[in-house]
């Protein structure tokens, strides 16, 4: 199966983020080396559009170490410079996509790499090794970087997609696993390759694959496509993964692979309804864009090895511009289930951090996100370990009230819209801030 990019979409709205590209001498204490770190200006601060979520990275405890997908399309080089202007617009582009989920929880690091282009994949497993070594190094660099410069004890996460999640699962196996960071992995979510099983029983035998929504030193993987979808054996074919038993890629095509349901979280083949789904970001139309997310969109279940979600996501609000063929919603692994993977990182954060004892302070479990309607009474009640605790809210629509000692908040909303609620919980240890999406409706006669 060959790939073939005409994404004249993503392109027009890679364009709109573009900017000059730095030196391709990497050097990762350098500002300039980086798409996303603290105190660096970036598109992974951003939520979408009338959302009403929060970039609270910059009071989080976690970090989150991202590495993105294949961006660069030019066909006369193997590895693509990291200022290449159509791959570094396109690489911003798939960063506010796919790392924004985790700025209500964490602060976001996004090397700059010389991927492997997009053509490479088309090439015979012995002309893809020395290019995927090459890009992994760069990846490699800069993940050691941030966890003897950067990280400082803190839990973090590993994401990534494709390409970023070939290179992701290989840093897994030969610089967390049994190493001091493999303490700190709260989890890692890597969709978009067709994962073998066997990387985890033979591999990555400290670190599981995800298979409950809690659960922590975890991997999630998971690959979306239409219900109904055939073509799977060409889909791994043109694909790698990482065998550290040879120290090779190679094509998982007929291995058993690892897939997680992302908005259940569960590795089990339970179908979850379109009700469970919390939502999803608009990707690839220009006028919805990274918009209000849209619940309750898809069903999803996990068979062959993959995530089948039915109805089709609507042309309006999704398009990859012809990338892949029809039914494979690769380019949507993540902006699918945007709202799921936010909620879930919180969770499982929270989770890390009471299994640890690392917080006495209070811990907001949820929820991130709430609906209310003009002139109806309104009742939500904060989850909160490590209680009691004192409760505050910045950004409450007019009408409703935050009882300070109990978390409850009651009133009968007078103002329509989103509202991006900031609650904070304060006890004698600290305190710890979240966010809750308000989005408030007009009535409906």
């Amino acid at each position: 199966m060959r790939r073939i990019f005409s994404s004249l979409a993503i392109v027009a709205v890679a364009a709109a983020f573009a900017f000059a590209g730095a030196s391709s001498s990497i050097d990762y204490s350098r500002p300039e080396a980086w798409l996303a770190r603290p105190g660096l200006d970036s598109v992974a601060s951003l939520v979408p559009k009338d959302s009403g979520y929060s970039n609270l990275a910059a009071s989080a405890r976690a970090d989150v170490f991202y590495v993105h997908p294949t961006t660069g399309m030019r066909k006369d080089v193997a590895n693509v410079p990291i200022d290449d202007p159509q791959a570094l617009a396109t690489a911003r582009v798939m960063l506010m996509a796919q790392a924004t989920p985790f700025n209500g929880i964490a602060r976001i690091y996004a090397p700059r790499y010389r991927q492997i282009a997009l053509h490479v994949y088309d090439e015979d497993e012995t002309a893809l090794q020395a290019p995927m070594n090459f890009a992994y190094e760069d990846v490699r660099r800069a993940f050691s970087y941030y966890a003897e410069h950067e990280n400082q004890g803190r839990p973090f996460f590993l994401v990534a997609h494709s390409q970023g999640s070939n290179h992701a699962l290989r840093l897994l196996i030969e610089d967390i696993q049994g190493t001091p960071l493999e303490a700190r992995l709260v989890a890692a979510y890597l969709p978009g390759m067709p994962t073998p099983r066997r990387s985890f029983t033979e591999h990555l035998t400290h670190i599981p694959p995800c298979a409950s929504p809690a659960q922590t030193g975890c991997v999630a993987i998971w690959g979306v496509f239409a219900e109904g979808y055939r073509d799977f054996a060409g889909w791994e074919s043109s694909n790698v993964y990482w065998d550290a038993a040879i120290r090779r890629w190679r094509s998982p095509k007929g291995m058993p692979l690892v897939n997680v349901n992302p908005v259940s979280w569960r590795e089990n083949d339970a179908a979850t309804p379109a009700s469970l789904h919390l939502g999803a970001v608009p990707f690839g139309v220009a006028a919805t864009h990274f918009s209000h997310p849209v619940a309750r969109l898809v069903s999803a279940r996990t068979a062959h090895g993959y995530t089948l979600v039915s109805p089709a996501p609507p042309a309006g609000l999704f398009d990859d511009g012809g990338v892949f063929s029809r039914g494979n919603y690769h380019v949507f692994d993540i902006n699918l289930f945007w709202v799921d993977l936010r909620a879930n990182a919180r969770r499982r954060l929270t989770a890390f951090l009471m299994q640890r004892g690392e917080a006495k302070y209070p811990l907001i479990e949820g929820p991130v996100t709430a609906s209310a309607t003009i002139g109806r009474p309104f009742r939500l009640q904060l989850a909160v370990r490590n209680a009691p605790a004192v409760f505050s809210a910045q950004n409450l629509p007019a009408g409703l009230h935050l009882n300070d000692s109990t978390g409850e908040i009651t009133g009968v909303p007078t103002a329509p819209g989103p509202h991006a609620v900031v609650v904070t919980a304060t006890n004698t240890a600290g305190a710890s801030t979240a966010e809750l999406a308000l989005i408030v409706d007009a009535a409906v006669d």
